[in-house]
């Protein structure tokens, strides 16, 4: 497993694992060998700290993560991220540790699905201490997507694998798309790092403030710098709830490969903004754009019922960040205060 400094590897190189790895597969078909029902299981997945997705086909790169002073980070030639740490738990600590063989595939279907596998599967591999102790190649969903196809070039076929109890197929846990594995937080600081935090109202400027911290003294100002009398326990847990944001879970935005949409956006004015400068001077901004559609949450699921709120979505630019995301105004809500929520009576 390559370091991240390391993690710029020469195209041709990397074509040149894909294919020799899908020869491998492609020939270790005749190979036998006795099916165990946890064989592709993952045994200590907390001993992990570092794996890889390969795609055999070489038109698609690896994608590696990496564990480091305890925080998992992605990365592929181009760019790394921190990792968002509950989706690596959900692949290691859930769909690793409890995969289970439903049976072996025989008869006329192994040649195809083999072929199959050998051009398009991608090969997981999994590492203690930089030695690889387990890998398996993850194909596509049968027939009735609730099961998944998978290889390990010990055994003969390839193999139906399934979770005991859930629906579905697990090719998705094998996504070699970044921004599907990077953190969803947009700011993500320590609260006693910040000195000040603007939120600036564009369309009500009267509403805009700034709430500054400095030598153990918390103080509301407005945007002419005039200190005023507010409740300082809100200004707190406020600057405590904005040292994080967080977008919705996905890959990029479809708007971000249009570039007349998005410069539309970035060229009207925010609804508000929030601007940090932490202790160091180093600054940050996060842009919240107004966006025209909805979206159904669930707040509550039964077995008789499904209960639904809808809430309204917003694009979100940051400052670190290139591209425009997506956000509910459940997340924003409690964030987008204005001064007088503050002051006391």
């Amino acid at each position: 497993m390559p370091l991240i400094k390391s993690a710029y590897a020469k195209p041709i190189g990397i074509a040149v694992i894909a294919v020799v790895s899908a020869i491998l597969l492609w020939k270790n078909i005749n190979h036998t060998g006795n099916y165990k029902p946890d064989m592709f299981a993952l045994k200590n997945p907390e001993r992990i700290d570092a794996f890889r997705f390969t795609p055999n086909d070489p038109k698609n790169a690896p994608l590696y993560f990496q564990k480091k002073n305890n925080q998992w980070y992605v990365y592929n030639q181009l760019d790394t991220f921190l990792a968002d740490s509950q989706n690596i738990q959900m692949l290691l600590g859930w769909a690793m540790r409890k995969l289970k063989v439903q049976r072996p595939v025989s008869g006329e279907s192994v040649k195809n699905l083999s072929r199959k596998m050998a051009l398009s599967a991608v090969k997981a591999s999994f590492s203690i201490d930089g030695k690889e102790t387990h890998a398996i190649y993850v194909g596509g969903s049968t027939q009735d997507n609730m099961a998944t196809y998978m290889y390990m070039p010990e055994y003969d076929n390839p193999c139906i694998v399934e979770i005991p109890g859930f629906q579905g197929y697990l090719t998705p846990y094998f996504n070699t798309d970044i921004h599907i594995w990077r953190s969803l937080k947009l700011v993500n600081l320590n609260p006693n790092d910040i000195e000040s935090l603007k939120v600036i109202w564009h369309q009500n400027p009267k509403n805009s403030f700034e709430i500054i911290q400095k030598e153990n003294q918390i103080n509301l100002f407005d945007m002419q710098q005039n200190a005023l009398n507010a409740n300082k326990s809100l200004l707190a847990g406020y600057l405590i709830l904005c040292s994080e944001f967080s977008r919705e879970a996905g890959s990029v935005a479809g708007i971000n490969k249009d570039k007349n949409q998005k410069d539309s956006v970035l060229s009207s004015n925010p609804i508000v903004s929030f601007i940090y400068t932490l202790k160091n001077q180093q600054q940050s901004r996060l842009d919240i754009f107004p966006h025209q559609g909805f979206e159904d949450i669930i707040i509550d699921a039964r077995p008789e019922s499904t209960e639904t709120v809808q809430t309204a979505l917003f694009w979100v630019r940051s400052s670190e960040d290139p591209h425009l995301w997506l956000s509910q105004d459940i997340i924003l809500e409690n964030r987008m205060k204005s001064v007088s929520d503050f002051l006391n009576p």
